[in-house]
């Protein structure tokens, strides 16, 4: 759309000879001086609609490499097993972490039954072996053995919670949940008490998925922990196991003000909001614990939640845990 511009009225272009401030050792060309300003038009042009084929290359060259990489990434990626990713990892002595995350990822969307019967034995070794390596490659390793669900990772996982690396540790906790083998109970029931909440956290998580009663009891002190999602999976684990010990903790996580209240550690260490995805993880994982001890004592604050929660998924999960607790306690 074309706009008419404004008249700007113009000073006459002073002569240089003549202007005090330009310092006198200054030559003057008057065949270079502008004595007259240039003229404007009225009206300003129809800006052109083709683009340089200077500027579009670049781009088209980064959009072809971009492909050349996804693609090649797909055919490399593509038919390979299990016991391929873990020869790379053997064979690697640098970035050998990479092929183990792809190794954890590969496993968590595989059927473990169609594994190769050396396969975990030698992801075992692999494990063993790496505790002088990168830490990173530790954490993948922990993660796939409890991936495979296979009771022989037991042993070498329990050694594992006592790296000094303190996320290593909280791998090989999460898988020995994974695992649920009650053999892991002595090695997790002692980190209830460590200092570092989150393996406090990923302890409390890990025992509500063996069936070993001695853990019941830390599992209920756990609950008055002054760090809010340590006690939060404290009471998710005791519903699991069938303890109703933890429900006054689980109403109160279907109540947004408190939730908008509570604030967790960033990764500096510095307290911050819960995000809104953690806060529809602790309603939805307290709705659910609730239906797994059939608690119809919290009905009218789900069916708020159903009615008026303003996530979607919320109201989703609400709708649906009405559903499933008993008849006699709904209207």
């Amino acid at each position: 759309m074309k706009m008419a511009m404004k008249d700007v009225s113009r000073e006459p272009t002073p002569d240089l000879r003549s202007d005090p401030d330009v310092p006198g050792d200054i030559r003057y060309d008057p065949d270079l001086a502008v004595h007259e300003p240039a003229e404007i038009p009225g009206e300003p042009s129809v800006p052109s609609r083709r683009r340089s084929p200077l500027l579009l290359f670049p781009l088209g060259l980064l959009l072809l490499a971009i492909a050349v990489y996804v693609l090649f990434g797909l055919i490399a990626n593509e038919g390979r097993t299990p016991s391929d990713y873990l020869d790379e990892i053997r064979m690697r002595r640098v970035d050998a972490w990479e092929p183990a995350f792809q190794l954890s990822r590969l496993l968590a969307e595989q059927d473990a039954k169609g594994l190769d019967p050396r396969f975990v034995p030698d992801l075992i070794t692999t494990f063993e072996s790496s505790r002088d390596e990168d830490p990173r490659l530790r954490r993948y390793l922990a993660l796939s053995l409890g991936e495979v669900r296979d009771p022989r990772a037991v042993g070498a996982l329990l050694e594992a919670l006592h790296d000094t690396d303190a996320q290593t540790a909280i791998y090989a906790a999460w898988a020995l949940g994974a695992l649920g083998d009650p053999r892991a109970a002595p090695g997790l029931i002692p980190l209830l008490d460590h200092e570092d909440p989150g393996l406090r956290k990923i302890a409390a998580y890990a025992l509500g998925a063996l069936d070993v009663p001695e853990s019941l009891p830390p599992l209920r002190a756990l609950l008055h922990d002054p760090v809010e999602d340590v006690a939060w999976n404290a009471a998710l684990s005791l519903a699991r196991r069938g303890d109703r010990s933890g429900l006054p903790l689980l109403h109160r996580m279907l109540d947004r003000a408190y939730l908008d209240g509570v604030q967790r550690a960033d990764e500096s260490g510095r307290p911050r909001a819960l995000t809104e995805e953690q806060k529809e993880d602790a309603i939805k994982n307290a709705l659910r614990s609730l239906v797994l001890l059939g608690d119809t004592g919290a009905l009218d604050d789900i069916r708020r939640l159903r009615d008026g929660d303003p996530n979607l998924r919320v109201r989703q999960e609400a709708f649906g845990s009405l559903e499933a607790l008993p008849k006699a306690g709904q209207r």
